[in-house]
């Protein structure tokens, strides 16, 4: 069995809710990778995207992914994009059991439409058409990052989620 649990899965769709009550339940740590990021450079996501631009973010989630994944115990809810950088994925499937929260395209827009803290989707005419875009780019890399995926919507009971995700994680 892997150590630590990674939650992936496009903005929105429930990871750091999801991974708060999950950790609480298996008695881990959690650490959310967006806060870290926020925390070490003392500024928000969307400062930091204005102010240096995505690619230094990334490199600030690669390097706080590979640091949290070197630890045992841990809950991680990795950004939506943690996925696209193959570091990353190799570090969580290294240390974590992998577990995508898929959400529906209707959910994770009413989630984030009013979002102020979202940079990829700030500038955006169309945001349902820029969130559906966005998503089918990295559907493919969230399932082949997985060893296992949950669905979600509007309608899913986080309890349910968090129970099937500690049976699959125990069973792993």
């Amino acid at each position: 069995m892997k150590y630590n649990i990674a939650l992936i899965g496009f903005m929105g769709s429930g990871k750091t809710t999801v991974g708060k009550v999950l950790a609480k339940s298996l008695d881990m740590k959690f650490i959310d990778i967006d806060r870290a990021i926020s925390c070490k450079v003392k500024k928000t996501i969307p400062e930091i995207f204005e102010e240096f631009g995505e690619a230094y973010f990334r490199d600030l989630e690669r390097s706080i992914i590979e640091e949290e994944s070197a630890d045992n115990n841990i809950v991680i809810s990795t950004g939506g994009g943690a996925i696209i950088d193959n570091v990353n994925i190799k570090n969580l499937k290294n240390s974590s059991f992998v577990v995508f929260l898929d959400c529906d395209i209707e959910t994770i827009y009413e989630r984030v439409k009013r979002s102020k803290h979202r940079p990829l989707l700030l500038n955006s005419n169309n945001l349902l058409e820029h969130i559906t875009n966005l998503h089918e780019k990295r559907q493919l890399l969230y399932e082949i990052s997985s060893d296992f995926s949950i669905k979600i919507n509007s309608t899913t009971n986080i309890y349910d989620s968090v129970e099937k995700i500690k049976n699959a994680y125990i069973s792993s």
